[in-house]
């Protein structure tokens, strides 16, 4: 069962690469994989039972732009991607996002300017922004 789950997770990394909106699709496969166990399927923080250590409900992550008052703060949640893939989060219990970071990296735009960013973590960063509540 789990090798069949990696072909359909595989086969649905390649199909998004060949859309218009890869990044979003990716990042979509990559949050089902890394954040949706606490952050639920759908985003708004329902995931997390029987996650070990877990003893707060975690973030709605559909209103990241609302409690930024109307703009989805890319540099915020860039550096926190960025903080926990350098591990340098304490007293925080959230999946290292070490396995996110690579060779290849993409510029986007922030509001302190550009910044270049490991493909993966863009790809989370554009299907979070996507997600996002009016």
């Amino acid at each position: 069962m789990p090798r069949f789950t990696s072909l359909i997770l595989a086969a649905c990394v390649f199909l998004a690469a060949c859309g218009p909106d890869d990044r979003v699709s990716r990042g979509a496969v990559l949050y089902s994989e890394n954040c949706a166990i606490c952050h639920g399927g759908d985003l708004r923080g329902g995931g997390g039972i029987g996650v070990v250590g877990l003893n707060k409900v975690p973030p709605d992550l559909t209103t990241l732009a609302v409690r930024s008052g109307g703009n989805f703060p890319r540099g915020k949640v860039l550096a926190l991607l960025d903080d926990y893939a350098a591990g340098s989060q304490p007293g925080r219990l959230m999946r290292p996002f070490a396995h996110l970071t690579s060779q290849d990296s993409k510029r986007i735009k922030t509001e302190a300017g550009r910044a270049r960013v490991p493909a993966p973590q863009a790809a989370l960063l554009a299907y979070l922004e996507a997600s996002q509540l009016p």
